[in-house]
């Protein structure tokens, strides 16, 4: 890093002063207009002390750049490793910071200080982009680094809102009791990346930019490397899979106020489309609040002449008892009738529905769907992996991977994100991870894969998928 000797600070500084002093008894400084635009980010032309100095332990620091600055969010984006009990107190003033450090500084100690993009230039708001200011308490520059990605492991998504944490080995509960002794945050493309690190061996974790103290809460979203690492100048690249060990309790609706009342009607909805019911899905009836059936007055599939039919299942979802599922091997264009009793359905105060009601609806065309060819290169029969069709982050349909090629005949139009899951247990679904307790497990893993895949009506596709199972 370059190094400004001291006299030219001086004059500098003088400079900036001078401006200040101006500034009192002048108007607004406006920059001058004119001239080509200014692409260039403002960068470092003298500091107090040095940039890079040894042996220095300053309660106050001055960095000067080549033109005027302005910051956004600066206090909020300083990272300063190792930590501070007391984040530094930051002042930006024409081209001058000044940061004022309240804390005590550890000896023999390599100090960072990084702004992010939070330093920009006041014409143009060119970024100076992960300025980084460094000074040493001892007669060394420590230089380890440490590099990563950072993804979700249910979806294979980034969250730049986490931090990556390191704390000493030797201390295995200081994630649940100590402020982070090194983070730093991770970027729009998953990575992060530690620098001027001591040799020493750090526990690796990922989790929320809002800790501060402790992290004991299992249904924020968490990550842990398996062993601890050595710092060195140069380490290998790691990845880390962050997960939700627990899935946060939503609480129940309550009962709204019609239905507190003897006699109140049950209402509900279909998940028709118009009238047409999509042969892929079952048929669902919303209500409002929980329901129970009445087994004196079933609920019937039927055809148009009100004849039984066989082969149906009706129930209502474990997870949503306001939902009624009735689930059959739906057929083209084939109409059907759903008898719904009064008494067929009650909630907790045995209200009914109005009357008895003959649902009429019609299943959807073949030609509703489109069909797609799946070619897969790169299989790992091992990994048990799934191929998963998603919308919004969540699985529409899934095909267990034992072939190299997968017909899918009928699939409803539309646009699908297309992830590879390594299905360790085999149960056909994502398992989350565990920390807490005796037993910690990774999750297991998600691989968004970069191809898209668009479904139009009776219209069929073929698709080339990459598995990179590295």
């Amino acid at each position: 890093m370059r190094k400004i000797g001291f006299l030219k600070f001086v004059v500098l500084g003088f400079f900036a002063i001078s401006s200040v002093m101006q500034m009192t008894s002048c108007a607004n400084i406006v920059p001058p207009g004119g001239g080509p635009r200014d692409s260039l980010p403002p960068y470092l032309v003298a500091a107090k002390p040095h940039d890079s100095s040894i042996n220095s332990q300053p309660k106050e620091i001055l960095i000067a750049f080549n033109e005027y600055i302005q910051s956004t969010s600066i206090q909020e984006n300083l990272v300063v490793s190792p930590s501070l009990k007391t984040t530094p107190l930051i002042d930006a003033k024409l081209n001058v910071l000044k940061i004022r450090i309240i804390d005590t500084l550890k000896p023999n100690t390599t100090y960072s200080l990084e702004f992010g993009n939070a330093i920009k230039d006041v014409n143009e708001g060119n970024i100076a982009k992960n300025f980084t200011y460094v000074f040493s308490t001892g007669n060394h520059l420590d230089t380890g680094n440490l590099t990563g990605t950072v993804n979700l492991a249910e979806t294979g998504k980034i969250d730049t809102t986490l931090i990556v944490v390191l704390q000493p080995a030797e201390k295995d509960s200081a994630i649940f009791k100590e402020k982070p002794l090194y983070y730093t945050r991770i970027n729009g493309k998953g990575k992060f990346s530690f620098h001027f690190l001591p040799p020493y061996t750090y526990h690796v974790f990922v989790l929320p930019s809002d800790y501060s103290k402790k992290y004991d809460d299992s249904t924020k979203l968490f990550a842990f490397a398996n062993e601890p690492i050595t710092i060195q100048a140069h380490n290998d690249s790691i990845r880390l899979y962050v997960f939700q060990g627990a899935k946060k309790v939503e609480k129940r609706r309550t009962t709204n106020k019609a239905n507190n009342k003897a006699g109140a009607v049950l209402k509900f909805s279909r998940n028709f489309d118009g009238t047409e019911q999509d042969q892929l899905k079952p048929l669902l009836l919303g209500f409002e609040t929980p329901v129970h059936f009445n087994d004196s007055f079933p609920i019937t599939l039927c055809d148009t002449l009100n004849n039984k039919l066989s082969g149906y299942k009706i129930y209502i979802d474990s997870l949503h008892a306001e939902t009624v599922v009735i689930d059959y091997p739906w057929k083209q264009l084939t109409k059907f009738h759903l008898i719904l009793p009064k008494a067929s359905i009650k909630d907790s105060l045995n209200n009914t529905l109005t009357k008895t009601d003959t649902l009429a609806f019609t299943t959807k065309s073949d030609a509703a769907y489109g069909a797609c060819v799946f070619r897969m290169t790169g299989v790992d029969e091992k990994l048990n992996q799934i191929l998963q069709l998603t919308q919004e982050d969540k699985v529409k349909f899934s095909y267990p991977l034992t072939k190299s090629t997968i017909n899918v005949e009928k699939l409803p139009p539309g646009e699908y994100v297309l992830k590879i899951l390594n299905d360790t247990n085999q149960n056909g679904k994502w398992d989350t991870g565990s920390y807490f307790g005796k037993v910690k497990k990774q999750p297991e893993i998600v691989q968004m894969l970069s191809t898209p895949l668009t479904i139009k009506p009776n219209w069929e596709n073929e698709i080339i998928l990459i598995i990179n199972n590295k």
